[in-house]
């Protein structure tokens, strides 16, 4: 039975409200009688898992999913759906029409017993846009897949990572801005168990077995929680630098920050005042993270107050989000968008400084956590 006291909460572009231009606040997710269990953010659409059935939210309408349907992946063109012992994709307009009616798109039929966990399938993985389908190699295990927009980041038996896909923006973690036609593991963190991947837009994150987090791909909006020279020139802007001369760097020191736009290996991040990490999502530009304590902490891009600070500010540092804290909620899982970040909450009143799911495996579409990394929108 869902706990009465957890809730969903949305910072960011409104899956409703795309066409809009909502404001920095906290909106709060519900469905009259109905307890949210899951997530699975598109650019201007989502699917709510409410337990007793699927529901895709999309431009102010909401269309609940058919019966059969027990996980889904949108995106703004197609939704792939897992209906009993078959995965189909449909178009979204359809969807939305509540007219899944005739042939999908594509289908594929699942073996006998099969019970797999989106976007991963027995053989391959599906994306919810075309060509849908892709096989992986058979040596390649894998238990958990997150896909960014032109890129994907797995998860082996082993707690190895995978990258493959786009590299132009070293997001696959190889220290080179090649693309990878086939997952090649990422040899900087061999020896390193991995319980979590995501992938952003031209990112991508995992945590270790002990809680570390490393980032990696490109961070011209300060996603990578590095320093970055598109954040500083916006904070500049901000302070009103013309009123006064700077001064000038000491001897021996470098004239201006050492700015990061692409760090092509895995680089170990650490979050203010919080040691170890439970869950990592990654937008289109920002990344969001919980920690065991219970905490949220976000940063990248923020134009649509997607990072919860009650601004439209970026930000290249990890920074706590103060309005949950204050408010006595206590954050459990996260999951971004790509304009968005969703983050489920409890209200305290238990015992705190111990997360819930601190030794869960890693967050991936369908499973109990009820991450969906999906596929990001092409919109920067």
């Amino acid at each position: 039975m869902a706990d009465p006291r957890r809730s969903w909460f949305l910072f960011g572009l409104n899956a409703e409200e795309a066409a809009g231009a909502p404001g920095p606040g906290r909106q709060r997710l519900g469905l009259k009688g109905a307890v949210i269990r899951r997530v699975c953010p598109a650019w201007s659409c989502a699917v709510l898992d409410t337990g007793s059935g699927l529901q895709l939210l999309s431009a102010g309408r909401r269309r609940p999913l058919p019966e059969d349907c027990t996980a889904a992946l949108p995106s703004e063109t197609h939704v792939v759906l897992l209906r009993g012992a078959a995965v189909q994709a449909w178009p979204l307009a359809a969807a939305l029409r509540d007219e899944l009616r005739g042939e999908p798109a594509w289908s594929r039929e699942l073996p006998p017993g099969a019970r797999p966990a989106l976007p991963l399938l027995p053989g391959g993985f599906v994306a919810p846009r075309p060509p849908f389908y892709t096989a992986l190699p058979r040596e390649t295990p894998l238990r958990a897949l997150a896909l960014g927009h032109e890129h994907a980041v797995g998860l082996g038996q082993a707690g190895e990572v995978y990258g493959w896909g786009a590299g132009r923006h070293g997001q696959l973690g190889h220290g080179s801005l090649e693309s990878e036609q086939q997952p090649r593991l990422v040899e900087a963190l061999c020896g390193l168990p991995v319980r979590e991947v995501a992938a952003g837009g031209w990112h991508s994150a995992c945590i270790s077995d002990g809680g570390d987090l490393y980032v990696w791909g490109w961070n011209e909006s300060g996603q990578l929680g590095l320093p970055s020279r598109a954040v500083a020139e916006q904070q500049g802007e901000d302070e009103d630098v013309g009123a006064g001369l700077q001064d000038p760097p000491l001897p021996g020191e470098p004239p201006g920050a050492a700015f990061i736009s692409i760090q092509a290996f895995p680089a170990l991040l650490d979050l203010p005042m919080e040691p170890a990490v439970a869950a990592v999502s990654c937008g289109s530009r920002h990344t969001a993270a919980v920690t065991r304590g219970g905490e949220l902490y976000t940063w990248g891009w923020g134009k649509y107050g997607q990072l919860g600070h009650r601004d439209r500010a970026s930000c290249d540092q990890p920074r706590r989000v103060e309005q949950l804290r204050a408010q006595g909620l206590q954050a459990l899982e996260v999951v971004c968008g790509p304009w968005s970040t969703y983050v489920c909450v409890l209200q305290q009143g238990g015992a705190q400084g111990s997360h819930p799911h601190s030794t869960a495996p890693a967050l991936k579409a369908g499973t109990e956590r009820g991450s969906c990394p999906g596929e990001l929108s092409p919109h920067p």
